[in-house]
């Protein structure tokens, strides 16, 4: 996606007073101020990554989006699924339960 911006350097994140790149606490610290601006809740990077995760395998979401979802995000779909995914068991086993009922129904059960 690196070449759509057309960049002159390879600095992607700068320092809006001093154009200077941003350090990693930097885009920490802005990360979790503008969470906070928009929802109130104090929300770190690796939080953000969670629910952005979490609400999107929520969803109905294909396996290949899914996987891509994690190669954007520097990881693979196993870390996804370990890591990252917050959803609940009921949650997570919601489809197989919605299949089995389709399949009663089907059955004649």
């Amino acid at each position: 996606w690196r070449p759509a911006l057309n960049a002159s350097t390879n600095i992607l994140l700068v320092q809006s007073k001093t154009g200077k790149p941003m350090t990693s606490n930097s885009v920490f610290k802005r990360v979790v101020r503008c969470c906070f601006k928009y929802t109130g809740k104090s929300v770190n990077p690796h939080l953000l990554r969670d629910i952005i995760v979490t609400h999107v395998r929520d969803t109905e979401a294909s396996e290949k989006e899914l996987e891509a979802l994690a190669l954007y995000m520097g990881h693979s779909i196993q870390m996804q699924r370990t890591s990252y995914d917050r959803r609940t068991l009921s949650s997570k086993i919601a489809p197989a339960v919605k299949l089995m009922k389709a399949v009663n129904k089907i059955g004649g059960g």
